[in-house]
């Protein structure tokens, strides 16, 4: 029993521990490329930008690949339940953010300010692709790999993905804390009741391209 025990923590340590890697190669890359831009004052190239796009590909398809082999992912389902239980994290993150945007006023903050950055200096494809990748991993991380690892407390378990989803993210203000316990809380409650990490996948996606999507609105439109 103990030497099964032992197996069980070396493999999930493991997994943490590549999951990890993997969301760290395409931000290193990133910041590599940003850095060197910014030291001799030009944006991104072409090949630059493919470059990301490619190595975010990749980590994708070897991330799904492993994730498969280690049975933290199966095939790619949804159904109408499914499809309510996205609609309705998905508004959930949407009030939260309402509400962060109300404490903006407190912290004189704005939303985004990374991406609104990033989208100075670099194509919007690669950041979409960048973006949908960092889901992806993020929700086998935050989401399949710790619920696996606290199984039986399912209450638990969205109480620590939460928390380790928030600060992970790193939030600087009190606006950012309240999105992203928002989004924290209402990821890990749809993995919970559907079960399905198809569900969850998608709703960070869908909320991380609105998020794009937004952002380059108010680019466009400047108040």
């Amino acid at each position: 029993m103990k030497i099964l025990v032992n197996h069980i923590v070396f493999r999930r340590t493991y997994q943490g521990l590549f999951l990890l890697l993997m969301m760290v190669i395409p931000n290193f890359a990133l910041s590599l490329i940003t850095s060197y831009n910014s030291q001799i004052g030009l944006t991104f190239t072409n090949f630059e930008s493919w470059g990301i796009i490619a190595i975010n590909l990749i980590i994708f398809y070897l991330t799904y690949l492993w994730a498969k082999s280690e049975g933290l992912m199966t095939r790619f389902r949804l159904d109408l339940k499914d499809a309510k239980a996205i609609i309705w994290g998905f508004l959930t993150i949407f009030l939260m953010g309402v509400i962060g945007s109300n404490l903006m006023l407190l912290t004189h903050t704005t939303y985004h300010g990374e991406l609104l950055r990033t989208l100075t200096t670099m194509p919007i494809l690669p950041v979409a692709i960048s973006m949908i990748t960092t889901a992806f991993l993020q929700e086998i991380l935050f989401r399949k790999w710790i619920f696996t690892w606290l199984a039986p407390y399912s209450k638990t378990a969205v109480l620590v993905s939460t928390g380790l989803f928030c600060l992970f993210h790193m939030p600087t203000n009190l606006a950012y804390l309240t999105l992203y316990i928002g989004m924290g809380l209402a990821l890990s409650m749809v993995y919970q009741k559907r079960e399905n990490l198809s569900a969850s996948i998608t709703l960070h996606v869908l909320w991380n391209l609105y998020t794009l999507g937004a952002t380059i609105l108010v680019m466009t439109n400047p108040m």
